[in-house]
């Protein structure tokens, strides 16, 4: 009779400890990978079978097989923004015949990985993570250790997996840019620099107010993704003695929550506040005023999230680094300084 832990099918953390293995040398052994000593394999293997996990996830992999599929962890997978990434993936993965599997996580750190080791069950070819936790390159190398591995929309850049990332930096100072041409100088930004996903954007705006010689205005109010985050964010700096005049964020969730709070207190956007977003989803046009935002390449990542991860499959051994442009689209949200 096999083994089956609590609650379900037993994963690769039970093999691991059964075996008293790493996780990483488990996913190897199973997948057929060299760099395993046959011993230790073998004795994953009897591990495996022991607790039953050969009966599901991971009969293919026993046999040395591909799956074909490639895998996409996504915390927030809900948002309308990812849903127009992976109708491209799709699109790209089914032309080059491969199918793709994709799981959503909580964003916090022990959740994610969490849905990362269970993707990995599935035993896809190649994996796809973006992710809002805070993590460190180390931990992405742990699975790049397994399958070929990207860093998608998240700046956290080494030379074991690949990264696909759009021109943050430069695109969120050209919103700070245009504010500031709107004659705005006390411009706050709602995000979180320790985000390695928003990392840049939160850099472009500290860098464009320094050039522009606004680094007294400097104001950022740390912030999560969703609409009511911006809400209560914004309105923390509504109610400041000095309140800016115009409101940076790096996502659209956030600047429709911005909007939100200034109704609130009684005014108008933008006659009284203005707000920038990023992103230009649903959440910049499903709404009055509509948003000035910055506008992602969201077919092209998903295409080039797939050839990237293609390449590596077909051989290609070295990191690469790809970066997007995105470009600002001016709309109701934004207006003159009063």
């Amino acid at each position: 009779m096999t083994a089956k832990r609590s609650g379900g099918y037993p994963t690769i953390k039970d093999i691991s400890q059964h075996a008293g293995v790493s996780k990483s040398l488990v996913s190897r052994a199973l997948r057929g990978e060299g760099h395993v000593r046959e011993s230790t394999r073998q004795r994953i293997v009897e591990s495996a079978v022991e607790l039953g996990y050969r009966a599901h996830a991971g009969a293919r992999s026993l046999a040395g097989t591909s799956s074909n599929t490639l895998g996409f962890v996504v915390t927030g997978l809900f948002d309308a923004f990812w849903g127009e990434v992976m109708f491209a993936v799709d699109a790209e993965a089914g032309r080059r015949g491969m199918r793709t599997l994709y799981l959503s996580s909580p964003p916090d750190a022990g959740g994610e990985r969490e849905v990362i080791d269970r993707m990995l069950e599935y035993r896809v070819d190649g994996l796809a993570l973006g992710l809002l936790g805070r993590r460190d390159a180390p931990e992405l190398e742990e699975y790049a250790d397994v399958v070929p591995t990207l860093a998608l929309m998240y700046d956290l850049r080494s030379a074991h997996y690949d990264t696909l990332v759009t021109d943050d930096e430069a695109a969120m100072a050209s919103a700070v840019s245009h504010l500031a041409e709107l004659g705005h100088s006390s411009i706050a930004l709602i995000g979180d620099a320790d985000m390695p996903n928003v990392a840049a954007r939160s850099r472009g705006y500290t860098v464009e107010m320094e050039r522009r010689g606004l680094g007294a205005h400097i104001c950022c109010e740390p912030a999560g993704f969703l609409q009511a985050d911006g809400r209560q964010a914004a309105g923390r700096l509504l109610h400041r003695p000095r309140r800016p005049t115009a409101i940076a964020c790096v996502n659209d969730a956030q600047a429709r929550g911005a909007v939100l709070a200034a109704t609130d207190c009684g005014w108008r956007v933008p006659d009284d506040l203005s707000v920038t977003g990023f992103d230009d989803s649903l959440y910049a046009v499903a709404g009055l005023p509509g948003l000035t935002t910055v506008r992602l390449p969201r077919a092209d990542i998903g295409r080039t999230a797939v050839s990237m991860l293609s390449d590596r499959l077909n051989g290609r051994d070295t990191a690469l680094v790809s970066v997007l442009h995105a470009e600002l689209v001016v709309r109701d949200s934004s207006g003159p300084a009063r």
